[in-house]
């Protein structure tokens, strides 16, 4: 299950050591805090502020003032924008994250886009535990904080909101300002709408 994975993950982050590749070039205005490792050719932009463990990737890019944090994993060729927060979260390789946009306590496969202020809902409004739809059954995860699992070259254009437990499918575009409140198959959506003048 992709939940497990995130804890999987957390666990094998432990033991990681600070190691910053001499080939990455890291702004002197960013701040390095615990166990950060950063790989060839990555950029770190001003103001970026990285809490670890946190693994940062080959010929990544993380912009100005962006937030990682958590046990975080990010794969290679991410790009990050500016004023971002990513935390506690396995993102794949060749994935673009716009600007301002939350990331908690989720799985992002490789080659999906997320256009700026995009959010993943970490937590139920009633404080109970995030269930999760498996095969048409809800399976209680039993965890106070998950996000998503966004399927690779999904794309959600810009301020989508995925609640919590939510699965994207592979391949499926989300149209802008759309709500994500359930599970749906591998397609096209967007919020239909009706302009009257005033």
């Amino acid at each position: 299950m992709w939940w497990t994975e995130l804890h999987a993950q957390a666990e094998g982050l432990r033991q990681l050591e600070p190691c910053v590749d001499p080939r990455a070039r890291v702004a002197s205005t960013a701040l390095l805090k615990g166990a950060v490792r950063i790989e060839a050719g990555a950029i770190i932009c001003h103001g970026a502020c990285i809490e670890g463990p946190v693994v940062i990737g080959r010929r990544c890019l993380v912009g100005n003032h962006a937030m990682i944090r958590g046990a975080t994993r990010i794969g290679d060729g991410t790009r990050i924008g500016f004023g971002a927060e990513i935390k506690h979260a396995r993102i794949g390789a060749g994935v673009s994250i716009g600007p301002q946009c939350y990331v908690a306590d989720s799985v992002v496969e490789d080659d999906v886009y997320l256009g700026a202020q995009v959010r993943t809902s970490n937590h139920r409004l009633d404080r109970r535990t995030v269930s999760v739809v498996v095969d048409g059954r809800r399976v209680d995860t039993g965890l106070e904080k998950l996000g998503c699992h966004v399927g690779a070259r999904a794309s959600l254009g810009i301020q989508v909101i995925v609640l919590p437990g939510r699965v994207i499918a592979p391949d499926t575009t989300y149209a802008p300002r759309a709500t994500v409140e359930r599970n749906l198959p591998s397609g096209r959506y967007r919020i239909a709408q009706a302009l009257e003048s005033f």
